[in-house]
C-alpha cells in the first residue's frame, strides 16, 4: 500500500474545509465600509433633520418627525446587522483558516512519520519475512487512525466554531421594509389645510380667557421649538379612552414648589419627583431627537427623561405617551400629568401651569390647541 491510501482518510477532512476564504476576508472589509458609510448617513440625517425642524411645528412636522425617526431606525438596524456580519465573516474565515493550517500539519507529521515505517514493512514483505511485514503494517494503520481521529477533531473544532456564528445571523434586526414604504408621499394634510386648522387652533383662545390664554401670554413661548404657540382650552381631546384618573385622598398628596414661588400637590412620589427633575430641565436648548437635558432635549425627551429618572419608563414618542389614565377635564390636572398633541407633549406643573421643551425649556400655561396638530387629551402616566 501507498502511503496515500492510508493519509486518504485525512484528506477528506481537509476537502470539507476547501473554498474561497479570500471572499470571506473581502466580504468582512465590505461590511466595516458600509458599516462606516451608514455611520456617517446617519450622523448628516440628524443634522439635516434637526435643521428641518428648525422653526418648523405643526401636524407635518411631527408627521415628518415620526419618519424620519423610521428611516433612523433603519439605518441604525442596518448599521448594526453590518457590524453582526462583519463580524462572523472574519470569525468565520478566522476557524476555516486554522483548521485547514491544523489539518495539513497533522497530515505531513503522519506522512514524516509513517514513510520509513512503512518503507521497513515493504522490505520485509520483499524479502519474505511477512511475520515481520504485517507487523510494520498493522504499525501504519494505527497510526494512521490516530491522525485520522486527530484531524476529525479538527474539522468539529472548525464547525463548533461557525455553528453559533449562523445563530448570530438569524438573530440579526429584521428591518421593516412595509414601514419604510410611502415615507416620501405627502405629510398629512395639505398647506393650505393645515394654514386653516391653525387658524382655527389660535380661535378657540380667543383673547386669552379660555383655561391658560393664548400663546401671548406669561410663560408662552410664540412658536419657538417644537410646541409652537396655541390657544386656549377649546380643543376637543381625540385620544384614546383610558380609565379616568382616581383623584387623591385629602392630604395624600405629594408637595411640589414651583418656580413662581407658588406650590401643588402631586398625586405620588413619582409624579412629584418626575415634575422637580422637569423644573431642573428649565433653559435647556431644543434639540431634535434629544433626551439629555440640560445639553438639549425635545418635548418627549424631556417628558421621558423626567419620568424616567423618577422611576417611571414612558415611551419616547410623544403621542405614545397618552397613557395611564385619562384626566377628563383641566380643572383636575395635577403636578405630573401630561398634556399630549399628535406631535408634541408638555407636563403639568399644577396651578395652571405647565412646563414643555420650547426653544429653550419654560413654564407655559396649560393650553389645549398648539398650531394644528391634534389634542390628544390630558393623561396621569402613574394612573
Amino acid at each position: 500500500m501507498s502511503i496515500e491510501s492510508y493519509v486518504a482518510p485525512m484528506r477528506d477532512h481537509r476537502a470539507k474545509l476547501d473554498g474561497d476564504t479570500a471572499s470571506g476576508s473581502k466580504a468582512a472589509d465590505a461590511f466595516n465600509k458600509a458599516n462606516a458609510a451608514l455611520t456617517e448617513a446617519d450622523g448628516t440625517h440628524d443634522g439635516l433633520v434637526r435643521t428641518a425642524l428648525g422653526g418648523w411645528y405643526g401636524q407635518q412636522a411631527g408627521l415628518f418627525q415620526d419618519n424620519a425617526s423610521k428611516v433612523k431606525a433603519a439605518m441604525t438596524a442596518l448599521a448594526g446587522n453590518t457590524t453582526t456580519a462583519s463580524t462572523v465573516a472574519s470569525t468565520a474565515t478566522a476557524a476555516v483558516t486554522g483548521g485547514r493550517t491544523t489539518i495539513d500539519g497533522l497530515i505531513n507529521e503522519f506522512i514524516t512519520k509513517a514513510t520509513p515505517m512503512l518503507e521497513a514493512a515493504q522490505t520485509a514483505a520483499a524479502h519474505g519475512d511477512d511475520g515481520r511485514a504485517l507487523r510494520a503494517f498493522g504499525q501504519v494503520q494505527t497510526l494512521a487512525d490516530e491522525y485520522a481521529t486527530k484531524t476529525g477533531d479538527a474539522l468539529r473544532k472548525v464547525r463548533d466554531q461557525l455553528t453559533p456564528l449562523v445563530a448570530q445571523l438569524n438573530a440579526m434586526t429584521k428591518v421593516d421594509s412595509g414601514a419604510m414604504s410611502g415615507l416620501g408621499g405627502q405629510l398629512g394634510p395639505s398647506v393650505n389645510a393645515q394654514t386653516t386648522a391653525a387658524s382655527a387652533a389660535v380661535g378657540d383662545g380667543g383673547s386669552g380667557n379660555g383655561h391658560g390664554g393664548h400663546a401671548a401670554g406669561a410663560g408662552s413661548h410664540a412658536g419657538s421649538g417644537h410646541g409652537g404657540s396655541g390657544g386656549g382650552g377649546g380643543a376637543t381631546a381625540v385620544g384614546p379612552h383610558l380609565p379616568a384618573a382616581i383623584p387623591p385622598q385629602p392630604g395624600s398628596g405629594v408637595g411640589v414648589n414651583l418656580p413662581d414661588g407658588s406650590s401643588a400637590e402631586a398625586p405620588n412620589d413619582i409624579a412629584a419627583q418626575a415634575v422637580r427633575n422637569a423644573m431642573t430641565a428649565l433653559g435647556t436648548p431644543y434639540v431634535w431627537g434629544a433626551s439629555n437635558p440640560p445639553a438639549g432635549t425635545d418635548c418627549s425627551g424631556l417628558t421621558s427623561w423626567a419620568y424616567g429618572n423618577a422611576g417611571l419608563q414612558l415611551p419616547r414618542h410623544s403621542s405614545d405617551q397618552a397613557m395611564g389614565a385619562s384626566v377628563p377635564d383641566p380643572s383636575q390636572l395635577l403636578p405630573g400629568d401630561l398634556v399630549v398633541w399628535s406631535g408634541h407633549v408638555a407636563m403639568s406643573v399644577g396651578n395652571g401651569q405647565m412646563i414643555e421643551a420650547g426653544d429653550p425649556v419654560q413654564i407655559s400655561h396649560v393650553r389645549t390647541s398648539n398650531i394644528g396638530m391634534a389634542f390628544l387629551g390630558f393623561y396621569r402616566p402613574t394612573g
